[in-house]
């Protein structure tokens, strides 16, 4: 029968481990239990860095047979008590090794790497790690944080740091690339963001008609530059000019409806440069039409090709409020939480499954399960869910056995205005957020230019109302475009705080 010796002994090797062993380890030495003695209840732990070698006694209680101490005097360097002293005189007489508590083993792990030091230089450690080059920096603090992203930008106006970045991305990848390419590719870079840059500086300045057009222009520029920066995006800016040569890759057609300014209609072409740039971006363009419609006919608002204004308007969640007061066009854009109901309880022993019931919210009260579903999304088990908050609310399980967390497997929109939302594809397959803003942004900029009768309307008469949601809109986009275009030239998210926040760095 075990008369608690074993119990005590399994209890010494737990704290052996964990206050003991763990420390020296991670001062790289090797560490061993060496021994295991129930009757005197102790354990021996033998330690070894470079050509030295301890021992370490560890026992249960000070208050244990002096024979033991003898003992151990023999054979062990350091004796070590796994709680507090209590009348050491009386147990460790006769002995020279010294004894202390389990709490000052810190004092020795400082002496014992001391002794296996080569004057200020440690031995007994790793060799030189594997060194993992610096990347440009991800992480924004700042009290005017779209400064801090303007100035990230600028500075790769320079085809030097152009050429860092370019080379980073072909590391970051673990892709071969020649001198050239990275040369050819950093001075069309450092081009487009120049470029870039002006435009959106020209356009803080300008009345509204110049601003639009300044920001649709700043837009393809830093589109050009999102591309040249990536491996797997054009070799060079002659590159990105052949795209340019057949034109925008959108089209306008006028309204087929009575009101002139939402039905405005946009639609997509199979050649031009946003055709190049959705593709680069992972857009299916297999179905984009060779042709724009030559009368009202040959519109078909049924195919995904074409779209209207609105719809455009309608993808930008940021307008919400706005948009909601001045139109009555559906949001095209949910918004996902995950549900803490649905996924029952957590505890730290329980294993974390790869797939997650979530809350979706459809503030437009307009889709069914059917739409839902028809996403291109990894959700099924879709249903209803009744909620007290306002819009309709489905339930549905995400998928991500590739991801931790659900979130990594459903692409949504982020921004400091808004909560975070999935935004439903435009155009067939064009869900990224700077390029529905860039297709709006090329709508409104031929509606300024080539369509003044629809324009004037906007400015001064029936269609007022929606001034100031495009003022609204070129606002949002001057302070997302920038960050959201940063982040694909460095191909990470950014983070950004402001100082003093509760994520701020101390």
């Amino acid at each position: 029968m075990d008369s608690g010796k074993e119990t005590r002994l399994g209890i010494l090797e737990v704290n052996a481990k964990r206050d003991i062993i763990e420390p020296f380890e991670k001062h790289n030495w090797e560490c061993s239990i060496d021994g295991q003695f129930p009757n005197g209840e102790y354990i021996v732990i033998k330690l070894k860095k470079s050509n030295a070698e301890f021992k370490i006694g560890l026992l249960y209680s000070c208050a244990t047979a002096n024979g033991i101490y003898k003992v151990l005097d023999n054979i062990v360097d350091l004796i070590v008590i796994n709680g507090s002293f209590y009348h050491l005189e009386s147990y460790a007489y006769g002995i020279e090794t010294e004894v202390i508590e389990k709490s000052s083993i810190q004092s020795y792990i400082i002496k014992w790497n001391s002794l296996v030091s080569n004057g200020k230089v440690s031995t007994g450690g790793p060799e030189k790690p594997k060194i993992k080059p610096r990347e440009f920096a991800s992480y924004i603090q700042s009290e005017n944080p779209i400064k801090q992203i303007w100035s990230r930008i600028k500075q790769f106006k320079t085809k030097g740091l152009s050429k860092k970045l370019v080379v980073e991305r072909y590391v970051s990848m673990g892709l071969s690339y020649s001198n050239e390419i990275a040369e050819a590719k950093a001075e069309g870079l450092a081009f487009c963001i120049q470029n870039g840059c002006d435009y959106f500086e020209a356009a803080s300045e300008q009345k509204l008609n110049q601003r639009i057009v300044s920001l649709y222009y700043g837009g393809i520029a830093f589109a050009s530059a999102e591309m040249l920066a990536s491996p797997e995006g054009p070799a060079s800016l002659d590159e990105v000019e052949n795209m340019t040569k057949y034109g925008h890759g959108l089209y306008t057609f006028d309204s087929v409806d009575d009101n002139s300014f939402e039905g405005f209609l946009v639609g997509v072409l199979s050649n031009g440069f946003f055709k190049k740039w959705v593709e680069f971006l992972g857009a299916d363009v297999s179905s984009f039409p060779a042709k724009k419609p030559k009368k009202p006919a040959d519109i078909d608002l049924s195919k995904s090709e074409v779209t209207t204004l609105i719809e455009l308007f309608s993808r930008i969640p940021e307008l919400e409020d706005l948009f909601l007061l001045v139109t009555n066009s559906p949001p095209n854009w949910l918004t996902f939480n995950h549900d803490s109901e649905a996924n029952g309880s957590f505890g730290f022993n329980q294993p974390r499954l790869r797939e997650t019931y979530v809350t979706i919210n459809d503030i437009s009260c307009s889709k069914s399960k059917e739409d839902i579903a028809a996403l291109s999304l990894p959700i099924d088990q879709i249903e209803y869910q009744v909620s007290e908050y306002p819009g309709l609310h489905f339930k549905a399980l995400v998928k991500h056995p590739e991801e931790e967390y659900w979130h990594g497997a459903i692409k949504q929109h982020r921004s400091p205005y808004t909560s975070s939302s999935v935004i439903i594809p435009v155009f067939g397959s064009v869900g990224e957020y700077r390029a529905i803003c860039v297709a709006l942004l090329y709508s409104l900029s031929i509606l300024v230019r080539y369509r003044p009768s629809i324009w004037r309307e906007v400015v001064s008469g029936k269609h007022e109302n929606y001034f100031v949601l495009i003022e609204e809109f070129l606002d949002v986009y001057e302070r997302l475009a920038p960050q959201e275009f940063f982040e694909n030239l460095l191909s990470k998210q950014v983070h950004v705080t402001q100082s003093g926040s509760l994520f701020a760095q101390m």
